[in-house]
């Protein structure tokens, strides 16, 4: 594998996409279309392509559906067009009328153009795409290997994750149950297979596992955090392990290196004896594995049975397979358990599960790592995880001057020269783990402090772009946050000292918050009107609501409104005021993060005063309601009354005749209502003032015009 230019290798910053400017295209889709035309054309150039014939060459008729869409034939460049405006708007947070540049570096391109021509390659003849495909796996194997100083394993190549780790325990199964091809989960109806896996290790993962492979979720045995609160505990995984071999069929140990989300894991080496003396298959996933790579170590190792790299997020390089590497475990002996196992059976059964794995289509998907590998060269690929590892122990290094508690193992990289390599990826970290938390705190932090970190990594997130920080839940220690460099982008070292100041600054926010908060309550309970209230996943200085002399007994929706138009008018003076609702679902004033010259009492003083503004409003406005109500209701009553008793002779027959001939119904006075009085008055004067007015107007519009004249 070819190594980069050496002017390349000397430099400190490691970075794919660092190339010169006039090298990157800067357009959305970086000149794919050319390179990848241009690419087809080379590998159809040495192909024989035969002229069309008159039938082919007719245009086929448009077929007119109705109720399907029928796309209208277009060329590339306009289909680049629709890309680029889907892009666009897929993208809630892109404010530019440009789509976002692609990275689009010289490895990158170059991963990406492998795609197409695995795709080309489709056509070949089935042996030859097999023969192809079986030397290029051979050779991307032989590198990875030797980059990340493995020895004695195959290599399955695939785009899914767990992918590998399902094929794996597929095998595991043919191998374990002779009659599994044949009978399928019949196999081991009488004897259930076993998986172990750590409690804090995802839960995802196994659940994935059983359900790919139609296997109970009785199959998973938990085994519990070792005393150090990292890893699993080994005691407890041997007393399952017995236990199970009476009854059932321990399979599967899944053990992590640096896995999520601490960063811990299990001494393999003490791991590895274990499922040695006990028959299990030993499966390692984490990014600790990537140690080796920037370690410099010159051992080798092959101490598990099976394990997973993934070297897309590792080399910062898109589109790339995760890599499954897997040893063919050795033929069973015969057993009190298997009466009719047979050694060449389950050797059988065992190679009959790998066929899906040394396929010519599951070998061609190494065709992108090895042509990234050949574009970036071995140097580069492991300056790349050794910035990465040096990242997070620049990281870690600064949080450690702070007042966070930090949670994960050293990152690795650092390693003296005469460390066996398996004790230093199972002591070694790749990510940094961190909390804010009281001082000399050892165990889990109140459950109040989970807001405070969920605030913490929801404004790293958004104010600290240049690193990317992930916000974990776990059980023994709540809510984590996380940096881990080898998932993607990693902060560059002459950004650190920007992120620090923004680190430093709402470190101080979360000091002045939770030393203010007891006192803010202390001072609460000296305002009758106002009440502490519980406000779920807030992590400010909490909840007020107001509730004013008399509105103990108030109904629910007047309480509310009084309190929503409180936090409106708030809001008008201080932006930090937000209305919530508490546990019990009634609206409430929150008081937000402050700094430390804030003054507890001027805020409650501020709230109190505004309070009594809203209740005198709020009062002012029911009394008016109130007025309009009676006022309504008098009106109505002397109207329908007059109505009565004008129209009572009316209604009777031959009298109401002569009532109406004699005296014509006359049109029904109005009513209008004094707010200031309460009272009701007719409206004759308004109408004769009406009338007059409009008996004025046309005599106004005749009467002659004044003509002025020069003197």
């Amino acid at each position: 594998m070819g190594d980069a230019p050496t002017s390349d290798m000397d430099s400190n910053k490691v970075i794919l996409g660092s190339e010169n400017p006039s090298d990157v295209d800067r357009r959305p889709f970086g000149g794919l279309e050319f390179q990848v035309s241009e690419v087809v054309e080379r590998l159809e150039a040495g192909v024989n392509a035969q002229d069309a014939t008159e039938e082919e060459k007719k245009p086929e008729e448009r077929k007119i559906s109705t109720g399907f869409f029928e796309p209208e034939k277009m060329d590339m460049d306009e289909i680049l067009k629709v890309l680029e405006q889907l892009v666009l708007k897929t993208d809630p947070s892109c404010e530019s009328m440009e789509p976002p540049l692609l990275p689009t570096d010289s490895v990158t391109r170059a991963a990406i153009l492998s795609h197409s021509i695995s795709a080309l390659f489709s056509r070949l003849e089935r042996s030859h795409a097999a023969r192809l495909g079986t030397h290029i796996a051979t050779e991307t194997t032989r590198w990875m290997a030797h980059l990340f100083r493995l020895s004695d394993y195959n290599a399955y190549y695939h785009q899914e994750q767990l992918e590998g780790l399902v094929r794996v325990t597929r095998m595991l199964l043919h191998h374990k149950y002779p009659r599994y091809l044949e009978d399928g989960a019949l196999a081991f109806s009488n004897r259930l297979p076993s998986i172990y896996s750590c409690v804090a290790s995802p839960l995802g993962v196994v659940q994935h596992l059983c359900r790919q492979l139609g296997l109970p979720l009785a199959c998973v045995r938990p085994v519990p955090v070792d005393s150090s609160g990292k890893g699993m505990d080994l005691n407890a995984l041997d007393r399952l392990c017995e236990e199970d071999a009476a009854a059932r069929t321990p399979l599967l140990v899944l053990g992590e290196a640096g896995g999520p989300p601490l960063g811990g894991g299990s001494p393999l080496r003490a791991l590895a004896e274990l499922c040695g003396r006990r028959g299990v298959h030993l499966h390692v996933r984490g990014h600790a594995l990537a140690l080796p790579a920037a370690g410099g170590f010159e051992q080798t190792y092959s101490i598990a049975d099976s394990l997973t790299l993934q070297p897309g997020p590792w080399f910062g390089i898109p589109g790339l397979p995760t890599v499954t590497f897997y040893k063919i475990p050795e033929p069973l002996t015969v057993n009190d358990h298997s009466k009719v196992v047979n050694s060449a059976s389950s050797r059988e059964g065992a190679l009959a599960a790998l066929g899906g794995l040394t396929a010519g289509a599951a070998r061609l998907a190494a065709l992108p790592l090895w042509t990234a590998a050949r574009a970036a060269g071995a140097k580069r690929l492991a300056r790349r995880i050794d910035a990465a590892f040096r990242s997070a122990r620049t990281v870690r290094a600064l949080i450690a001057g702070t007042e966070l508690r930090l949670l994960s193992d050293r990152p690795g990289g650092d390693e003296p020269p005469n460390m066996d390599i398996v004790d230093a990826i199972s002591e070694s970290s790749a990510c940094v783990s961190f909390q804010f938390a009281p001082a000399g705190c050892a165990e889990r932090p109140p459950p109040y402090y989970d807001k405070l970190n969920s605030w913490l990594g929801q404004v790293l997130q958004r104010e600290a772009d240049m690193i990317n920080i992930e916000i974990c839940e776990t059980e023994s220690y709540g809510v984590v946050l996380r940096y881990c460099p080898l998932e993607g982008v990693f902060m560059e070292e002459d950004r650190l000292s920007e992120w620090a100041a923004v680190l430093d600054a709402q470190l101080h926010v979360l000091t002045a918050t939770v030393a203010l908060r007891e006192p803010f309550q202390k001072t609460l309970q000296a305002h009758p009107s106002l009440r502490l209230v519980h406000v779920p996943g807030w992590a400010g200085l909490g909840g007020v609501r107001y509730v004013p002399p008399g509105w103990e007994d108030a109904p629910l929706e007047e309480l509310n409104s009084l309190n929503r138009q409180l936090v409106e008018t708030l809001r008008a003076t201080d932006g930090a005021f937000s209305c919530g609702d508490g546990e019990d679902g009634m609206a409430c004033v929150r008081f937000g993060m402050v700094t430390a010259d804030t003054d507890v009492d001027e805020l409650l003083d501020l709230v109190l005063s505004a309070g009594k503004d809203v209740e005198e409003n709020s009062k002012a406005l029911t009394d008016m309601t109130e007025v309009l109500k009676k006022g309504i209701s008098a009106a109505q009553e002397e109207l329908d009354r007059s109505a009565w008793q004008e129209g009572l002779l009316r209604r009777v027959p031959v009298v109401g005749r002569v009532v109406s001939w004699w005296a014509p119904p006359q049109p029904c006075p109005g009513r209008r209502l004094l707010l200031t009085h309460g009272t009701l008055q007719a409206t004759d004067d308004i109408y004769r003032l009406v009338q007059k007015k409009d008996k004025e107007e046309p005599a106004r519009a005749h009467s002659p015009t004044r003509q002025n004249t020069a003197p």
